[in-house]
């Protein structure tokens, strides 16, 4: 008796320690973070709502959406998460159509481009699907195809009486803890005020639409620059890339003419730290525009 009495504690405290286990996965497995928009489909114009949970609260972070497919070191349409808090909502204009995921960045600082949390969804031409569901006893139309997007070549006259169009690449960051420079350094340089009076800078999101598209990655090779450049109907494009030694950050770029199929100026500036870094590409910004101007076909 006294055997059978034992036996059945121990499968008895096997079964509680099993219980705990499987209580602790489920617990573990609740706590992951999660991203999710509030409908799959949407259509021209919407707001998307991009819910958030279990994040980490850090205003570092960043949730961003991005063509699917897309490269992860691809930043997107991106928004800073809001300090202290675990889960919310944050809203995005709904981009021009295609497919397209959200994605959750968190400990950024720390992790760099290391995607915590995705969720896809689909920006469609027409009616969203609740609305073709309803209009199902009118015949079915073929779903609109995306097709891969060539840009018409834009024009220039060497004496600068033309548009200049010019494109400004993700700058890569060659160390984990330079990520968020890279993004930095590309966003500042094209929003610079001069820079956009000058040139025709295309915009961010189309860039990464139209790589997305086309099947294309960005790079600061040459023969990249001048081949997307020259699909896009640019005459110049910008890359660079930046590495973090120390509490330097170096950020290296270079000017490429479409035309010319060649680097015209190139540069290294270092800077002491992230306001240092935004002055100096203001100065970088200067450079850029005399080169650009210099230059003739």
């Amino acid at each position: 008796m006294r055997i059978i009495n034992t036996n059945i504690k121990s499968m008895a405290y096997i079964a509680l320690l099993l219980f705990i286990f499987f209580c602790f996965l489920a617990a573990t497995a609740d706590a992951a973070p999660q991203v999710k928009t509030d409908k799959d489909v949407y259509g021209p114009g919407e707001t998307i709502k991009v819910n958030f949970f279990n994040a980490p609260g850090s205003s570092r972070d960043w949730i961003c959406i991005a063509a699917a497919g897309a490269k992860d070191d691809d930043a997107g349409d991106y928004k800073y998460m809001p300090g202290g808090e675990s889960q919310g909502v944050l809203t995005f204009d709904a981009p021009q159509p295609g497919k397209y995921e959200v994605r959750a960045y968190y400990n950024y600082s720390r992790n760099g481009y290391v995607v915590s949390a995705r969720y896809g969804f689909t920006v469609g031409a027409t009616a969203s699907r609740a609305e073709a569901v309803a209009s199902s006893t009118t015949p079915a139309l073929a779903p609109e195809i995306i097709k891969p997007v060539e840009a018409q070549a834009a024009t220039y006259s060497p004496s600068g009486d033309g548009p200049i169009n010019v494109a400004v690449f993700h700058f890569t960051p060659l160390s984990m803890d330079a990520s968020h420079y890279g993004i930095t350094v590309t966003n500042t340089l094209i929003n610079i005020p001069k820079m956009q009076s000058t040139f025709i800078v295309v915009n961010r999101k189309d860039l990464e639409i139209f790589l997305a598209a086309n099947n294309l990655q960005q790079s600061d090779q040459i023969d990249n620059m001048v081949d997307i450049g020259g699909r896009l109907g640019m005459n110049f494009v910008i890359a660079g890339n930046v590495i973090k030694r120390g509490s330097r950050i170096i950020t290296t770029y270079k000017v490429a003419s479409v035309a010319r199929r060649a680097v015209i100026y190139t540069n290294q500036f270092t800077s002491s730290g992230e306001a240092d870094l935004i002055n100096n590409i203001t100065k970088m910004s200067d450079a850029i525009i005399a080169a650009i101007q210099r230059s003739k076909y």
